[in-house]
């Protein structure tokens, strides 16, 4: 099957296009602006833009499925004027193009930030309404782009909705912002603990259902993809545990970090990163859900994800080898 995938060069299609070449697929890779993590495959690159609808077209011509990885993520989402331009009308412009050119199956993946985390202390599956209109913009835009496909799905284009919690896992080239995190814990970059926690899934368990979902599961259908919740004080210390290291293991009250978010945006900037540590954020890890059920993945796509201890240490060997930790043994 000849395969369009979007979002390949990101941390989920890096493990998952070499899966789908293994399967035996042709892949073609939409290019925006980096290709680093993908120039070793087997595959045809496109260089182009989701927002230009022409080139989303061209793309997609002439491909049996599509999978649509690509989003803008963010967590200060409400000062970011592209999200509802990438994450919206960008996954527009695929659906119309894989109406346009009557593909098989597309496989849109989302994010556990297009459902509405509340009620807390009730089970989230995929019976939970979206999100609320008064979160924030990265939300609203995924659950938006959601809207889309199940549109389309209305008129009849073939299609599914994945929607995985965080994900963390080996060959985060970027990295992602869990994965910098994760390597500033290892680091002792990290001096204070927000409350809250998250539920984190490995990567490769999310591609493996991803690429499951181009034959499984009915169109229309979602499935939430979740693997267990951590707070950040037990990722810190799961992180302790599998290195050898003292982690950080203060938890600071949360009106503290709150008054410090301006102090944290001001170091990332001097240091050209993204702040880690937003109101966005931390509102994130307090609303965390503690019991999001992945039984329908399970059931219809054979969704297994495996223990947290495991992927968190295959996490840190990988990083290790990639040269993103410090201390004894690093390079």
């Amino acid at each position: 099957m000849r395969i369009a995938v979007t979002g390949a060069n990101g941390h989920i299609g890096s493990v998952l296009c070499p899966l789908l070449l293994e399967q035996g697929h042709t892949l073609r890779l939409l290019v925006h602006r980096r290709s680093d993590g993908i120039a070793h495959l087997d595959a045809e690159r496109v260089p182009g833009d989701l927002l230009d609808a022409d080139a989303v077209d061209r793309f997609v011509a002439g491909c049996d499925a599509v999978m649509h990885l690509a989003a803008r993520i963010s967590i200060d989402s409400n000062n970011d004027p592209l999200l509802p331009r990438v994450n919206v009308d960008g996954t527009r412009h695929i659906v119309n193009a894989a109406k346009r050119h009557g593909v098989r199956r597309l496989v849109h993946v989302s994010s556990i930030h297009s459902y509405d985390s509340h009620p807390l202390d009730t089970p989230l599956d995929e019976t939970r309404s979206a999100t609320r209109p008064t979160a924030p913009a990265y939300d609203r835009s995924k659950a938006a782009g959601d809207a889309v496909v199940l549109d389309a799905v209305a008129g009849g284009l073939n299609a599914v909705i994945l929607a995985p919690t965080s994900v963390f896992g080996p060959k985060d080239h970027g990295p992602s912002l869990l994965g910098r995190a994760i390597a500033d814990l290892h680091n002792g970059r990290v001096p204070l603990l927000p409350p809250g926690g998250y539920d984190f899934v490995d990567v490769r368990d999310v591609a493996q259902a991803i690429a499951e979902a181009l034959a499984r599961g009915p169109a229309g259908s979602k499935y939430l993809l979740s693997g267990s919740y951590r707070t950040v004080r037990e990722l810190s210390a799961a992180v302790g545990r599998a290195t050898g290291r003292r982690t950080v293991q203060r938890v600071a009250p949360v009106g503290l970090l709150r008054a410090l978010v301006p102090v944290f945006r001001a170091q990332a900037l001097l240091s050209g990163r993204t702040p880690l540590m937003t109101h966005e954020a931390l509102t994130a890890l307090l609303e965390g859900h503690r019991d999001i059920r992945n039984d329908k993945a399970r059931r219809e796509l054979g969704f297994d994800p495996r223990p947290f201890d495991r992927s968190l240490a295959e996490t840190l060997a990988w990083m290790r080898e990639a040269g993103m930790l410090i201390g004894p043994g690093s390079r």
